[in-house]
């Protein structure tokens, strides 16, 4: 007479795939009339078919290569960018920078012949000239150091920006007067190029990051 434990074995031997010591019919009319043996094989079977869908392999394909190719052709675009960026606006302070030593070097040579002449110059005048000359020349040496050191670009632009500010409103002034001339549009022009360059600089080197960094705090909402 057949036992529980015999088919149980012959069970687990049939769902394992190995041979079954009993003959399948026997197997089948003992779990027919015994509900323990068939609680049995119902469980054993739901088991199998677990061990069975874990083992399955999911064929998910590797992408890892294409997006590392795209994160690297985007980062390689933005390094070109930003490495042209500051390229062009290095060039673009030495050519400004240029600009106004040579011109400090034409108002220097203007107002050495005036004292070389025979006319007697306003000694207020050429301490004004001066000055000038002074102020062209620091200027253009700043623009020069920068584009040889792009990291001092935002100390500059705090006295290029006041630069521009009071030379603007001066010129305002002129203009109501009917007293704006070639040369102070000229100065204008030339500072407000002046200042551009260097924000370009700076934004190109490092000022985005904490212009982004502003914005983002300053949108941020406290927390209670």
């Amino acid at each position: 007479m057949l036992t529980c434990e015999q088919v149980q074995a012959a069970l687990s031997a049939q769902l394992d795939g190995e041979p079954s010591p009993l003959d399948s019919d026997l197997i089948d009319v003992h779990v027919a009339g015994c509900a323990q043996c068939r609680a049995f094989y119902d469980r054993a079977a739901d088991v199998n078919r677990l061990f069975a869908f874990n083992d399955v392999e999911i064929n998910v394909p590797d992408l890892s290569d294409e997006i590392l190719a795209g994160v690297e052709s985007t980062w390689r675009r933005q390094v070109t960018t930003r490495t042209l960026n500051a390229f062009l606006s290095r060039i673009a302070m030495v050519i400004v920078g240029v600009g106004w030593v040579l011109w400090a070097i034409a108002l220097l040579m203007t107002n050495a012949t005036d004292t070389s002449s025979a006319v007697v110059v306003d000694p207020y005048y050429m301490r004004v000239a001066m000055e000038t000359v002074s102020l062209r020349c620091a200027i253009g040496f700043g623009l020069l150091f920068t584009s040889w050191q792009p990291r001092v670009a935002g100390g500059l632009l705090p006295m290029m920006g006041a630069l521009w500010m009071f030379s603007f409103g001066f010129a305002v002034r002129d203009f109501a007067l009917g007293q704006l001339n070639q040369e102070t549009l000229t100065y204008l022009l030339l500072v407000l190029f002046s200042l551009l360059v260097l924000l370009w600089n700076w934004s190109v080197s490092h000022g985005w990051v904490y212009v982004s960094s502003l914005i983002r705090s300053l949108g941020a909402a406290p927390h209670s």
